[in-house]
């Protein structure tokens, strides 16, 4: 049930990112950024370089949740075995706080006049913090995996082919055969 509800984090966390930091980073980079104004020459080059690196890694950091996402996909119940526990509970919270900010967000016209800015100006730090919270769990969670072999191989592992042990060594206790 914990894995499922990550699973849904993930994707949420990632249609969040999309919707909600795409047109902000957006008009940022076109500000900050502004191509084409420097001088001709290197520094025009730096300047386009500079632009593609901030736009490369913007993407990256959009695009991470979907990466997570799979990965679990791919790994299999026992990539989520490895997730820290109290990474994936920060995540999780995150994800209640970032839905119920954006239901209260979505019903606010419906609210009485009076209420709705009281709604609105409640449920937008709600959404800020869950998405805020929700990254942060599962940045961690995905950073800090532990690798979790599969238990068949794990078992497989400890004894050979036979189940049985053989001594080689010292030669005095060698296993002998019968």
């Amino acid at each position: 049930m914990r894995r499922w509800l990550y699973l849904a984090t993930l994707l949420l966390l990632q249609l969040a990112l999309v919707c909600k930091l795409t047109p902000p980073l957006a008009q940022a980079l076109s500000v900050e950024a502004a191509p084409g104004l420097a001088p001709g020459g290197w520094p025009a080059m730096l300047q386009l370089v500079a632009t593609a690196a901030a736009i490369v890694g913007t993407s990256l950091a959009l695009i991470f949740p979907g990466v997570a996402l799979s990965r679990h996909r791919r790994a299999g119940p026992l990539r989520f075995c490895g997730l820290p526990r109290w990474a994936v509970t920060l995540a999780l919270g995150g994800a209640v706080a970032l839905g119920v900010g954006l239901i209260v967000l979505t019903l606010a016209p419906m609210l009485p006049v009076e209420t709705q800015m009281t709604a609105v100006l409640i449920a937008r730090p709600i959404v800020a913090g869950g998405l805020a919270l929700s990254a942060a769990g599962v940045l961690a969670a995905e950073l800090l995996h532990r690798s979790v072999a599969a238990a068949h191989a794990t078992a497989d592992a400890g004894r050979g082919p036979s189940g049985r042990i053989e001594v080689t060594q010292p030669p005095e206790l060698r296993t002998r055969i019968a």
